[in-house]
Protein backbone atom coordinates (compact mmCIF):
# COMPACT_ATOMS: atom_id res chain seq x y z
CA UNK A 1 0.00 0.00 0.00
CA UNK A 2 1.48 3.43 -0.91
CA UNK A 3 2.47 5.80 1.85
CA UNK A 4 -0.06 8.44 2.82
CA UNK A 5 0.74 11.90 1.38
CA UNK A 6 2.55 14.23 3.76
CA UNK A 7 0.52 17.15 5.14
CA UNK A 8 1.32 19.85 7.63
CA UNK A 9 -0.36 18.70 10.87
CA UNK A 10 -2.17 21.16 13.07
CA UNK A 11 -1.36 19.14 16.19
CA UNK A 12 0.44 15.86 16.89
CA UNK A 13 0.21 13.54 13.92
CA UNK A 14 -2.05 10.55 14.47
CA UNK A 15 -0.87 7.23 13.07
CA UNK A 16 -2.84 5.92 10.10
CA UNK A 17 -4.16 2.39 10.56
CA UNK A 18 -4.98 1.13 7.07
CA UNK A 19 -7.54 -1.61 6.78
CA UNK A 20 -5.88 -4.96 6.15
CA UNK A 21 -8.02 -6.67 3.47
CA UNK A 22 -6.93 -10.09 4.69
CA UNK A 23 -8.16 -9.26 8.20
CA UNK A 24 -11.36 -7.89 6.70
CA UNK A 25 -11.95 -11.11 4.75
CA UNK A 26 -11.18 -13.17 7.86
CA UNK A 27 -13.81 -11.19 9.76
CA UNK A 28 -16.40 -11.78 7.03
CA UNK A 29 -15.68 -15.51 7.05
CA UNK A 30 -15.99 -15.58 10.84
CA UNK A 31 -19.36 -13.84 10.51
CA UNK A 32 -20.50 -16.49 8.05
CA UNK A 33 -20.77 -14.06 5.12
CA UNK A 34 -18.92 -16.17 2.56
CA UNK A 35 -20.38 -14.28 -0.41
CA UNK A 36 -19.09 -10.94 0.83
CA UNK A 37 -15.75 -12.52 1.73
CA UNK A 38 -15.35 -13.91 -1.78
CA UNK A 39 -16.29 -10.58 -3.35
CA UNK A 40 -13.71 -8.83 -1.18
CA UNK A 41 -11.09 -11.45 -2.08
CA UNK A 42 -11.79 -11.01 -5.77
CA UNK A 43 -11.61 -7.20 -5.47
CA UNK A 44 -8.32 -7.32 -3.53
CA UNK A 45 -6.52 -10.19 -5.25
CA UNK A 46 -8.39 -10.72 -8.51
CA UNK A 47 -7.16 -9.21 -11.74
CA UNK A 48 -5.92 -6.53 -12.12
CA UNK A 49 -5.32 -5.92 -8.38
CA UNK A 50 -3.55 -9.24 -7.95
CA UNK A 51 -1.04 -8.36 -10.65
CA UNK A 52 0.57 -5.88 -8.26
CA UNK A 53 0.32 -8.06 -5.15
CA UNK A 54 3.75 -8.73 -3.57
CA UNK A 55 4.90 -12.30 -4.03
CA UNK A 56 5.40 -12.59 -0.27
CA UNK A 57 1.66 -12.04 0.26
CA UNK A 58 0.62 -14.83 -2.10
CA UNK A 59 0.29 -17.56 0.56
CA UNK A 60 -2.08 -15.37 2.58
CA UNK A 61 -4.37 -14.82 -0.40
CA UNK A 62 -4.28 -18.44 -1.45
CA UNK A 63 -5.01 -19.53 2.11
CA UNK A 64 -8.19 -17.44 2.11
CA UNK A 65 -9.12 -18.83 -1.29
CA UNK A 66 -8.66 -22.38 -0.05
CA UNK A 67 -10.72 -21.73 3.06
CA UNK A 68 -13.61 -20.28 1.08
CA UNK A 69 -13.45 -23.12 -1.44
CA UNK A 70 -13.59 -25.66 1.38
CA UNK A 71 -16.61 -23.94 2.93
CA UNK A 72 -18.40 -24.31 -0.42
CA UNK A 73 -17.42 -28.02 -0.65
CA UNK A 74 -15.13 -27.33 -3.62
CA UNK A 75 -12.67 -29.75 -2.10
CA UNK A 76 -10.49 -30.22 -5.17
CA UNK A 77 -9.99 -26.48 -5.50
CA UNK A 78 -9.33 -26.17 -1.76
CA UNK A 79 -6.68 -28.88 -1.98
CA UNK A 80 -4.92 -27.18 -4.92
CA UNK A 81 -4.95 -23.86 -3.07
CA UNK A 82 -3.52 -25.52 0.05
CA UNK A 83 -0.72 -27.14 -1.95
CA UNK A 84 0.13 -23.76 -3.49
CA UNK A 85 0.18 -22.15 -0.04
CA UNK A 86 2.88 -24.59 1.06
CA UNK A 87 4.83 -24.27 -2.20
CA UNK A 88 4.07 -20.80 -3.63
CA UNK A 89 7.17 -20.80 -5.84
CA UNK A 90 6.15 -23.94 -7.70
CA UNK A 91 5.01 -23.11 -11.25
CA UNK A 92 3.26 -26.47 -11.49
CA UNK A 93 1.21 -25.82 -8.33
CA UNK A 94 0.21 -22.35 -9.52
CA UNK A 95 -0.60 -23.51 -13.04
CA UNK A 96 -2.86 -26.29 -11.79
CA UNK A 97 -4.61 -23.88 -9.43
CA UNK A 98 -5.06 -21.24 -12.15
CA UNK A 99 -6.48 -23.84 -14.54
CA UNK A 100 -8.94 -25.02 -11.87
CA UNK A 101 -10.02 -21.45 -11.08
CA UNK A 102 -10.93 -20.87 -14.73
CA UNK A 103 -13.06 -24.02 -14.67
CA UNK A 104 -14.64 -22.86 -11.40
CA UNK A 105 -15.75 -19.57 -12.97
CA UNK A 106 -13.26 -17.33 -11.16
CA UNK A 107 -11.12 -16.04 -14.07
CA UNK A 108 -10.02 -12.86 -12.29
CA UNK A 109 -8.42 -14.91 -9.52
CA UNK A 110 -7.03 -17.37 -12.07
CA UNK A 111 -5.33 -14.52 -13.95
CA UNK A 112 -3.58 -13.28 -10.82
CA UNK A 113 -2.33 -16.77 -9.99
CA UNK A 114 -1.18 -17.44 -13.55
CA UNK A 115 0.55 -14.05 -13.72
CA UNK A 116 2.69 -15.12 -10.78
CA UNK A 117 3.28 -18.49 -12.47
CA UNK A 118 4.47 -16.72 -15.63
CA UNK A 119 6.84 -14.55 -13.58
CA UNK A 120 8.44 -17.75 -12.27
CA UNK A 121 8.84 -19.56 -15.60
CA UNK A 122 9.88 -16.55 -17.67
CA UNK A 123 8.38 -17.65 -21.01
CA UNK A 124 6.11 -20.59 -21.61
CA UNK A 125 3.53 -21.01 -24.36
CA UNK A 126 1.40 -23.18 -22.09
CA UNK A 127 1.33 -20.64 -19.26
CA UNK A 128 0.88 -17.62 -21.54
CA UNK A 129 -2.06 -19.24 -23.35
CA UNK A 130 -3.71 -20.24 -20.06
CA UNK A 131 -3.24 -16.72 -18.69
CA UNK A 132 -4.78 -15.32 -21.88
CA UNK A 133 -7.69 -17.74 -21.48
CA UNK A 134 -8.31 -16.41 -17.96
CA UNK A 135 -8.11 -12.80 -19.15
CA UNK A 136 -10.54 -13.51 -21.99
CA UNK A 137 -13.00 -15.04 -19.55
CA UNK A 138 -12.63 -11.94 -17.39
CA UNK A 139 -13.31 -9.83 -20.53
CA UNK A 140 -9.87 -8.22 -20.09
CA UNK A 141 -9.00 -8.42 -23.77
CA UNK A 142 -6.65 -5.42 -23.77
CA UNK A 143 -4.60 -7.08 -21.03
CA UNK A 144 -4.50 -10.31 -23.04
CA UNK A 145 -3.10 -8.35 -26.00
CA UNK A 146 -0.47 -6.79 -23.73
CA UNK A 147 0.61 -10.22 -22.42
CA UNK A 148 0.93 -11.66 -25.92
CA UNK A 149 2.61 -8.49 -27.19
CA UNK A 150 5.31 -8.91 -24.56
CA UNK A 151 6.25 -12.33 -25.99
CA UNK A 152 7.17 -11.85 -29.66
CA UNK A 153 9.29 -14.98 -29.59
CA UNK A 154 6.27 -17.12 -28.74
CA UNK A 155 4.21 -15.48 -31.45
CA UNK A 156 6.93 -16.16 -33.98
CA UNK A 157 6.98 -19.90 -33.34
CA UNK A 158 3.39 -20.60 -32.22
CA UNK A 159 0.31 -20.37 -34.44
CA UNK A 160 -1.93 -20.34 -31.37
CA UNK A 161 -0.16 -17.31 -29.92
CA UNK A 162 -0.34 -15.50 -33.27
CA UNK A 163 -4.03 -16.31 -33.52
CA UNK A 164 -4.82 -15.23 -29.96
CA UNK A 165 -2.92 -11.97 -30.46
CA UNK A 166 -4.96 -11.13 -33.58
CA UNK A 167 -8.25 -12.25 -32.03
CA UNK A 168 -7.82 -10.47 -28.70
CA UNK A 169 -6.70 -7.32 -30.51
CA UNK A 170 -10.04 -7.29 -32.36
CA UNK A 171 -11.95 -7.92 -29.12
CA UNK A 172 -10.07 -4.98 -27.57
CA UNK A 173 -10.95 -2.71 -30.49
CA UNK A 174 -7.46 -2.79 -32.04
CA UNK A 175 -8.34 -3.80 -35.58
CA UNK A 176 -5.10 -2.19 -36.74
CA UNK A 177 -3.17 -4.92 -34.91
CA UNK A 178 -5.52 -7.62 -36.20
CA UNK A 179 -5.03 -6.46 -39.79
CA UNK A 180 -1.27 -6.52 -39.35
CA UNK A 181 -1.30 -10.00 -37.80
CA UNK A 182 -3.75 -11.86 -40.05
CA UNK A 183 -1.49 -12.10 -43.14
CA UNK A 184 1.22 -13.68 -40.97
CA UNK A 185 -0.91 -16.30 -39.18
CA UNK A 186 0.54 -19.12 -41.33
CA UNK A 187 -1.66 -22.02 -40.13
CA UNK A 188 0.46 -25.13 -39.70
CA UNK A 189 -2.24 -27.76 -39.07
CA UNK A 190 -5.61 -28.54 -40.70
CA UNK A 191 -7.55 -27.40 -37.64
CA UNK A 192 -5.78 -24.04 -37.75
CA UNK A 193 -7.05 -23.19 -41.22
CA UNK A 194 -10.62 -22.59 -40.00
CA UNK A 195 -9.30 -20.41 -37.17
CA UNK A 196 -7.36 -18.26 -39.62
CA UNK A 197 -10.40 -18.03 -41.92
CA UNK A 198 -12.48 -16.86 -38.96
CA UNK A 199 -10.20 -13.86 -38.49
CA UNK A 200 -10.01 -13.19 -42.22
CA UNK A 201 -13.82 -13.04 -42.26
CA UNK A 202 -13.78 -10.63 -39.31
CA UNK A 203 -11.39 -8.29 -41.13
CA UNK A 204 -13.53 -8.53 -44.27
CA UNK A 205 -16.65 -7.54 -42.33
CA UNK A 206 -14.87 -4.49 -40.92
CA UNK A 207 -13.84 -3.51 -44.45
CA UNK A 208 -17.42 -3.95 -45.63
CA UNK A 209 -18.57 -1.42 -43.05
CA UNK A 210 -15.74 1.08 -42.88
CA UNK A 211 -13.28 0.42 -45.68
CA UNK A 212 -9.97 -1.48 -45.60
CA UNK A 213 -8.46 0.56 -42.76
CA UNK A 214 -11.50 1.64 -40.78
CA UNK A 215 -13.22 0.41 -37.62
CA UNK A 216 -16.52 1.09 -35.86
CA UNK A 217 -16.76 4.03 -33.53
CA UNK A 218 -15.64 3.07 -29.97
CA UNK A 219 -19.25 3.38 -28.75
CA UNK A 220 -20.90 1.69 -31.76
CA UNK A 221 -22.20 -1.49 -30.15
CA UNK A 222 -24.09 -2.58 -33.27
CA UNK A 223 -21.09 -2.02 -35.53
CA UNK A 224 -18.72 -3.98 -33.31
CA UNK A 225 -21.31 -6.73 -32.84
CA UNK A 226 -21.45 -7.19 -36.63
CA UNK A 227 -17.67 -7.07 -37.12
CA UNK A 228 -16.96 -9.58 -34.34
CA UNK A 229 -19.86 -12.02 -34.88
CA UNK A 230 -21.34 -11.36 -38.31
CA UNK A 231 -24.78 -10.81 -36.79
CA UNK A 232 -27.12 -7.82 -36.49
CA UNK A 233 -28.25 -6.34 -33.16
CA UNK A 234 -31.79 -5.02 -33.58
CA UNK A 235 -32.28 -3.11 -30.32
CA UNK A 236 -30.07 -1.24 -27.86
CA UNK A 237 -31.03 -0.73 -24.24
CA UNK A 238 -31.60 2.93 -23.32
CA UNK A 239 -30.81 2.30 -19.65
CA UNK A 240 -27.34 3.59 -18.85
CA UNK A 241 -26.65 3.92 -22.57
CA UNK A 242 -24.28 6.89 -22.32
CA UNK A 243 -22.48 5.84 -19.18
CA UNK A 244 -22.79 2.33 -17.75
CA UNK A 245 -24.21 -0.23 -20.20
CA UNK A 246 -23.78 1.32 -23.68
CA UNK A 247 -26.68 -0.60 -25.20
CA UNK A 248 -26.53 -3.94 -23.39
CA UNK A 249 -28.89 -5.09 -20.66
CA UNK A 250 -27.70 -6.35 -17.28
CA UNK A 251 -30.68 -7.87 -15.44
CA UNK A 252 -33.77 -7.87 -17.63
CA UNK A 253 -37.32 -8.79 -16.74
CA UNK A 254 -38.47 -9.15 -20.34
CA UNK A 255 -41.81 -7.90 -21.66
CA UNK A 256 -44.20 -8.72 -24.48
CA UNK A 257 -43.86 -5.19 -25.97
CA UNK A 258 -40.07 -5.55 -26.07
CA UNK A 259 -40.27 -8.93 -27.79
CA UNK A 260 -42.96 -7.76 -30.22
CA UNK A 261 -40.93 -4.68 -31.17
CA UNK A 262 -37.92 -6.86 -31.95
CA UNK A 263 -40.03 -9.20 -34.07
CA UNK A 264 -41.42 -6.21 -36.00
CA UNK A 265 -37.91 -4.99 -36.77
CA UNK A 266 -36.85 -8.43 -37.96
CA UNK A 267 -39.96 -8.79 -40.14
CA UNK A 268 -39.42 -5.33 -41.65
CA UNK A 269 -35.79 -6.21 -42.46
CA UNK A 270 -36.79 -9.49 -44.11
CA UNK A 271 -39.52 -7.81 -46.15
CA UNK A 272 -37.32 -4.90 -47.25
CA UNK A 273 -34.14 -6.83 -47.99
CA UNK A 274 -35.55 -10.26 -48.85
CA UNK A 275 -35.92 -12.99 -49.65
CA UNK A 276 -38.69 -13.98 -47.28
CA UNK A 277 -38.13 -17.39 -45.70
CA UNK A 278 -40.49 -20.10 -46.92
CA UNK A 279 -41.23 -21.33 -43.39
CA UNK A 280 -40.43 -20.86 -39.71
CA UNK A 281 -38.76 -23.46 -37.47
CA UNK A 282 -38.76 -23.73 -33.68
CA UNK A 283 -36.08 -25.81 -31.96
CA UNK A 284 -37.40 -27.89 -29.05
CA UNK A 285 -38.64 -25.79 -26.13
CA UNK A 286 -41.80 -23.84 -25.30
CA UNK A 287 -40.00 -20.48 -25.27
CA UNK A 288 -38.67 -21.01 -28.81
CA UNK A 289 -42.08 -22.23 -29.98
CA UNK A 290 -43.75 -19.03 -28.75
CA UNK A 291 -41.39 -16.88 -30.83
CA UNK A 292 -41.67 -19.10 -33.89
CA UNK A 293 -45.47 -19.14 -33.77
CA UNK A 294 -45.61 -15.36 -33.49
CA UNK A 295 -43.23 -14.95 -36.44
CA UNK A 296 -45.22 -17.40 -38.57
CA UNK A 297 -48.25 -15.14 -38.08
CA UNK A 298 -46.37 -11.88 -38.69
CA UNK A 299 -44.68 -13.25 -41.82
CA UNK A 300 -47.66 -15.32 -42.98
CA UNK A 301 -45.40 -18.34 -43.28
CA UNK A 302 -46.10 -21.91 -42.09
CA UNK A 303 -44.54 -23.31 -38.93
CA UNK A 304 -42.42 -26.30 -39.99
CA UNK A 305 -41.57 -29.23 -37.70
CA UNK A 306 -38.03 -29.27 -36.33
CA UNK A 307 -36.13 -31.96 -38.25
CA UNK A 308 -34.92 -34.95 -36.29
CA UNK A 309 -31.84 -35.09 -38.51
CA UNK A 310 -30.35 -32.76 -41.07
CA UNK A 311 -30.43 -28.98 -41.24
CA UNK A 312 -33.53 -26.76 -40.93
CA UNK A 313 -33.14 -24.90 -44.24
CA UNK A 314 -34.29 -23.00 -46.12
CA UNK A 315 -36.31 -21.12 -43.53
CA UNK A 316 -36.22 -18.91 -40.45
CA UNK A 317 -34.97 -20.62 -37.26
CA UNK A 318 -36.55 -18.74 -34.35
CA UNK A 319 -35.32 -18.77 -30.75
CA UNK A 320 -36.34 -16.91 -27.64
CA UNK A 321 -33.01 -17.14 -25.79
CA UNK A 322 -29.84 -18.29 -27.52
CA UNK A 323 -28.62 -19.74 -24.20
CA UNK A 324 -31.51 -22.24 -24.31
CA UNK A 325 -30.45 -23.74 -27.65
CA UNK A 326 -29.18 -27.27 -27.20
CA UNK A 327 -25.48 -27.56 -28.20
CA UNK A 328 -26.34 -30.45 -30.51
CA UNK A 329 -28.82 -28.25 -32.36
CA UNK A 330 -26.35 -25.36 -32.37
CA UNK A 331 -23.81 -27.56 -34.15
CA UNK A 332 -26.31 -28.05 -36.99
CA UNK A 333 -26.43 -24.28 -37.46
CA UNK A 334 -22.71 -23.52 -37.61
CA UNK A 335 -22.93 -23.38 -41.41
CA UNK A 336 -25.32 -20.72 -42.70
CA UNK A 337 -27.21 -22.34 -45.58
CA UNK A 338 -28.72 -20.49 -48.52
CA UNK A 339 -32.03 -18.81 -47.59
CA UNK A 340 -31.58 -19.72 -43.92
CA UNK A 341 -31.84 -17.10 -41.16
CA UNK A 342 -31.07 -17.77 -37.49
CA UNK A 343 -32.89 -15.35 -35.16
CA UNK A 344 -32.72 -15.17 -31.37
CA UNK A 345 -34.73 -12.60 -29.48
CA UNK A 346 -32.14 -12.52 -26.69
CA UNK A 347 -28.45 -13.44 -26.54
CA UNK A 348 -26.12 -13.50 -23.50
CA UNK A 349 -23.15 -11.16 -23.64
CA UNK A 350 -21.07 -12.26 -20.62
CA UNK A 351 -20.15 -15.73 -21.87
CA UNK A 352 -19.42 -17.30 -25.25
CA UNK A 353 -22.13 -19.16 -27.15
CA UNK A 354 -21.66 -21.92 -29.71
CA UNK A 355 -23.04 -19.90 -32.61
CA UNK A 356 -23.95 -16.26 -33.24
CA UNK A 357 -27.47 -15.55 -34.53
CA UNK A 358 -27.79 -13.75 -37.83
CA UNK A 359 -30.03 -11.32 -35.97
CA UNK A 360 -30.77 -10.88 -32.29
CA UNK A 361 -33.03 -8.33 -30.64
CA UNK A 362 -30.93 -7.66 -27.55
CA UNK A 363 -27.93 -8.61 -25.42
CA UNK A 364 -28.42 -9.46 -21.74
CA UNK A 365 -26.58 -10.79 -18.70
CA UNK A 366 -29.58 -12.20 -16.77
CA UNK A 367 -32.99 -12.72 -18.37
CA UNK A 368 -36.49 -13.62 -17.15
CA UNK A 369 -39.13 -14.37 -19.79
CA UNK A 370 -42.45 -12.49 -19.37
CA UNK A 371 -44.33 -15.79 -19.26
CA UNK A 372 -41.81 -17.43 -16.90
CA UNK A 373 -41.65 -17.43 -13.13
CA UNK A 374 -41.58 -13.83 -11.90
CA UNK A 375 -40.91 -12.10 -8.60
CA UNK A 376 -43.78 -9.74 -7.81
CA UNK A 377 -44.53 -7.36 -4.96
CA UNK A 378 -47.69 -8.10 -3.01
CA UNK A 379 -49.56 -4.75 -2.96
CA UNK A 380 -50.96 -5.42 0.50
CA UNK A 381 -47.98 -6.89 2.36
CA UNK A 382 -45.25 -5.30 0.18
CA UNK A 383 -43.46 -8.65 0.30
CA UNK A 384 -41.71 -10.06 -2.77
CA UNK A 385 -43.16 -13.42 -3.74
CA UNK A 386 -42.72 -15.72 -6.75
CA UNK A 387 -45.42 -15.85 -9.41
CA UNK A 388 -45.80 -19.17 -11.17
CA UNK A 389 -45.08 -19.46 -14.91
CA UNK A 390 -47.91 -18.86 -17.36
CA UNK A 391 -49.65 -22.26 -17.71
CA UNK A 392 -51.11 -21.52 -21.17
CA UNK A 393 -49.78 -23.30 -24.23
CA UNK A 394 -47.36 -21.71 -26.68
CA UNK A 395 -50.07 -20.92 -29.24
CA UNK A 396 -52.10 -18.85 -26.76
CA UNK A 397 -49.08 -16.88 -25.53
CA UNK A 398 -47.91 -16.30 -29.12
CA UNK A 399 -51.32 -14.87 -30.01
CA UNK A 400 -51.08 -12.45 -27.08
CA UNK A 401 -47.55 -11.54 -28.17
CA UNK A 402 -48.70 -10.69 -31.72
CA UNK A 403 -51.50 -8.50 -30.35
CA UNK A 404 -49.31 -6.82 -27.73
CA UNK A 405 -48.61 -3.08 -27.81
CA UNK A 406 -45.09 -2.22 -28.86
CA UNK A 407 -42.38 -0.35 -26.93
CA UNK A 408 -43.03 3.34 -26.43
CA UNK A 409 -40.68 6.06 -27.65
CA UNK A 410 -38.82 6.26 -24.33
CA UNK A 411 -37.68 2.63 -24.62
CA UNK A 412 -36.45 3.21 -28.18
CA UNK A 413 -34.31 6.30 -27.55
CA UNK A 414 -31.03 4.39 -28.00
CA UNK A 415 -31.98 2.57 -31.19
CA UNK A 416 -30.34 5.06 -33.58
CA UNK A 417 -32.57 4.42 -36.64
CA UNK A 418 -30.23 6.12 -39.14
CA UNK A 419 -27.23 4.05 -38.03
CA UNK A 420 -29.37 0.92 -38.03
CA UNK A 421 -30.57 1.58 -41.59
CA UNK A 422 -27.01 2.16 -42.80
CA UNK A 423 -25.82 -1.08 -41.17
CA UNK A 424 -28.61 -3.13 -42.75
CA UNK A 425 -28.02 -1.60 -46.17
CA UNK A 426 -24.36 -2.64 -46.08
CA UNK A 427 -24.74 -6.12 -44.62
CA UNK A 428 -28.12 -7.79 -45.29
CA UNK A 429 -28.83 -10.38 -46.51
CA UNK A 430 -25.90 -12.33 -45.10
CA UNK A 431 -24.00 -14.63 -47.41
CA UNK A 432 -23.93 -18.41 -46.87
CA UNK A 433 -20.88 -19.63 -45.00
CA UNK A 434 -19.62 -20.41 -41.48
CA UNK A 435 -21.26 -18.58 -38.60
CA UNK A 436 -19.01 -17.17 -35.91
CA UNK A 437 -19.38 -17.99 -32.25
CA UNK A 438 -21.00 -15.29 -30.15
CA UNK A 439 -18.07 -13.90 -28.15
CA UNK A 440 -18.47 -12.50 -24.65
CA UNK A 441 -17.83 -8.79 -24.22
CA UNK A 442 -16.00 -6.72 -26.80
CA UNK A 443 -14.54 -3.24 -27.32
CA UNK A 444 -17.67 -1.41 -26.12
CA UNK A 445 -17.63 -1.63 -22.29
CA UNK A 446 -20.65 -2.52 -20.16
CA UNK A 447 -20.94 -2.99 -16.42
CA UNK A 448 -21.08 -6.66 -15.48
CA UNK A 449 -22.75 -7.81 -12.28
CA UNK A 450 -21.52 -10.86 -10.37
Amino acid sequence: MPDAPEVAPVGPAAPVDPVDPVAEIDALIAAGDDRAAFDRLRASFGWPAGKAAPAADLPRWLGLLGELAGRRDALGLAQLAGEAVHDPDSPDRLYDLGFALIDAGAPELAASVLWRCLALVGESEEVVCELVSALESALAYADAVAVLGAHPGLREKSFLCRYLYAFDAAMAGRLDLTRQAVPHLAPDAPEHVAMAERLEALVARAARLHGPCGAPDPADLRGWHYVLTGGLLLHQSPYGYDDVMHGRYAWLGDSLPRIASGLDRLVATLRERGPLPPCVYAPPGKNHEIIARALSVLLDRPLAPWPAIGVPAPGLVALYDLAELDPADASRLVQRRADQVLFAHASPWTWDSHVAPDATTLLYQTLVAPWGEQLVVNPDTKEVTPRQPDPRDAEAIAAELVASPRLDAEDLTADEPARWAALVARTWPLDPGPRSRLWAGGPVPSSRFT
